[in-house]
C-alpha cells in the first residue's frame, strides 16, 4: 500500500480522477435494481410536473415566438448540463447518493450545503405554488356548487389554510415509501390535466382563432419567462438517485435524452398553443382558463388538487430530511420522545410557513414562480453541474481537455449572470398586483348546483 501510494502521490488539491482508475468496479458499486424501463417512467415523473400548468402564462410574459425558441434552447442547455451529472455519476462508479453526496465527494461539506439549501429553496417554492393552485380549485369548486353565493364571505387565503388539514398528518410520513400510491395518483392527474388542457386550447384555437393582444416579443416582462423556464424543468435533484438505482446506470444519458425531448415538446405545446389561444387573458395557471361550469374541468381540477395535496409533503420530503439531522443532530424519534415531538412539530411549522407564503404569493404568483427559478433553479441547472464537471475531470493540458474547461467556465458564469438578472428582474415587479381569475365576478355567474 505504502509503495503504490508513493507511486501515485495526491493530495486534497488534486482532481479527483487524476489518480489511476480501478480497472473494474468496486464490488457493490452498481447495487441498483431498477429496469431503465422503469427508470424512464421515474424521470417523466421527475420532469413533468405541475411546472407545465405555469408555462402558458411564461409565454405571455416572453411572447409567443420568443418563449418558444428560447424554450429549446434552455431544454438543450439543460440536457447538456444533465449528461454533466450523469458522465460525473458514473464517472466516480456510481456513486452512491444524490446531488449534495456529489458536491461533497468533489468540493467538500461547504458545496454539498450550497447545493441542498439550492434543493430546499426549490422544493419549497414548488409547494407554494402547489397550494395556490389547489386554493383556486377548491374556491372554483365551491362557487359552482353554491352558484357563488358565499364568494364574498370566503377569501381565497381561508382555501389555503383549510390545505393544513390533511397536509398535517401527509407531513408527518417517516417513509418515502408511504406515498407510492400518492405518487401513482399524481402521475396519472398530471397527464389527464395537461391532455385536457391540450385538447381545449386546440380547440378554442381552431374555432376563434389567436386570442386577444397575442405578441411574438414582450420587451417588458421577457425576463419573468426566463425563470419559469428554469423552474419547468424541475427534476435535477432526482437524476443521481436515480440513476444509483439502475441496474445499469450507463444508460441514464439515453433516457435524460427521451424524457427531456419528450419535456420540450410538452413545454411548448402547452404554452404555446394555450397564450395562442387565450392571449391576454392567459391566467397564471392555465387551467383557470379552462370552462369553470364544466364537469369535466371540475373534476380533473379536483383529482389534480388532490393529487398536489398527496405529494406537497413528498415534495417537502427531501427538505425534512437535509434540516432535520442540523436541528436534531442523529437522534432518533423512535429512542426519543422529545425527538420525535420536536420533530414533529419542526415539519408542522414547515407547511404553515409554505402555506403562509402562497397566501401573500397569491396575487403575484408568475413573479414567485419566477424568482424561485432564478434564486434555486437556475443554479441547479447552469451553475452547479459544471463546476462539479470540472473537478471530476480535473485538468490537463490537451486541447480537448481545455475545451472542456472554458466552456465549463462559459457555463457558469452564463449561469450566475442569468439568476441574477431573473430574480432582480422578478423582484423590481413585485408590487404589481394580479389577483387570480374568480368566475363569480363575470357577469354571467353559475346558478347554484345545491
Amino acid at each position: 500500500m505504502e509503495a503504490r501510494s508513493q507511486k501515485y502521490p495526491s493530495n486534497e488539491n488534486t482532481p479527483i480522477l487524476s489518480q489511476p482508475q480501478a480497472q473494474r468496479p468496486r464490488r457493490g458499486a452498481y447495487p441498483g435494481t431498477t429496469s431503465t424501463r422503469k427508470a424512464l417512467v421515474l424521470l417523466a415523473k421527475a420532469f413533468i410536473g405541475s411546472g407545465m400548468l405555469f408555462l402558458p402564462k411564461a409565454f405571455q410574459n416572453g411572447g409567443l415566438w420568443f418563449s418558444a425558441v428560447i424554450m429549446v434552447l434552455v431544454a438543450m442547455a439543460s440536457l447538456y448540463t444533465m449528461q454533466q451529472l450523469a458522465s460525473c455519476h458514473i464517472r466516480l462508479n456510481n456513486l452512491k447518493g444524490g446531488y449534495g453526496t456529489l458536491a461533497r465527494k468533489t468540493y467538500g461539506r461547504w458545496m454539498k450545503y450550497v447545493v441542498e439549501v439550492s434543493i430546499v429553496v426549490s422544493q419549497l417554492g414548488f409547494s407554494c405554488a402547489g397550494s395556490v393552485f389547489v386554493a383556486t380549485s377548491l374556491r372554483d369548486a365551491f362557487n359552482v356548487l353554491s352558484g357563488c353565493r358565499w364568494d364574498a364571505q370566503v377569501p381565497i387565503e381561508f382555501w389555503i389554510a383549510v390545505q393544513l388539514l390533511p397536509l398535517a398528518p401527509l407531513c408527518l410520513i417517516r417513509h418515502v415509501r408511504g406515498f407510492s400510491k400518492v405518487a401513482l395518483v399524481s402521475v396519472v392527474g398530471i397527464f389527464a390535466g395537461l391532455a385536457y388542457v391540450l385538447f381545449t386550447s386546440t380547440r378554442v384555437l381552431v374555432q376563434n382563432g389567436f386570442g386577444p393582444n397575442v405578441i411574438s416579443f414582450n420587451h417588458k416582462q421577457f425576463p419573468l419567462f426566463l425563470g419559469s423556464a428554469a423552474y419547468t424543468f424541475e427534476g435535477y435533484a432526482l437524476i443521481l438517485p436515480i440513476a444509483t438505482a439502475m441496474r445499469r446506470p450507463q444508460k441514464i444519458s439515453l433516457l435524460l435524452v427521451l424524457v427531456m425531448t419528450l419535456c420540450a415538446i410538452l413545454a411548448i405545446a402547452v404554452g404555446g398553443l394555450s397564450y395562442a389561444a387565450f392571449g391576454s387573458t392567459t391566467q397564471p395557471i392555465i387551467i383557470l382558463n379552462m370552462p369553470s361550469q364544466s364537469a369535466i374541468t371540475q373534476t380533473l381540477r379536483i383529482i389534480y388538487g388532490l393529487a398536489i395535496i398527496g405529494t406537497t409533503p413528498l415534495m417537502m420530503f427531501p427538505t425534512f430530511k437535509l434540516l432535520e439531522p442540523l436541528l436534531f443532530g442523529g437522534r432518533s424519534g423512535k429512542v426519543s420522545l422529545s425527538v420525535k415531538a420536536g420533530k414533529t412539530v419542526f415539519r408542522l411549522s414547515m407547511i404553515i410557513a409554505v402555506l403562509f407564503v402562497a397566501a401573500k404569493g397569491i396575487e403575484r404568483l408568475d413573479r414567485l414562480v419566477a424568482i424561485i427559478g432564478g434564486v434555486a433553479c437556475v443554479p441547479l441547472a447552469f451553475v452547479y453541474p459544471p463546476l462539479l464537471h470540472l473537478r471530476v475531470f480535473g485538468s490537463g493540458s490537451s486541447l480537448r481537455a481545455r475545451w472542456i474547461c472554458v466552456s465549463n467556465w462559459i457555463i457558469v458564469v452564463c449561469g450566475v449572470c442569468l439568476s441574477f438578472y431573473v430574480t432582480f428582474g422578478a423582484i423590481s415587479r413585485w408590487s404589481a398586483v394580479e389577483p387570480p381569475f374568480n368566475f363569480c365576478q363575470d357577469s354571467n355567474s353559475p346558478r347554484p348546483l345545491l
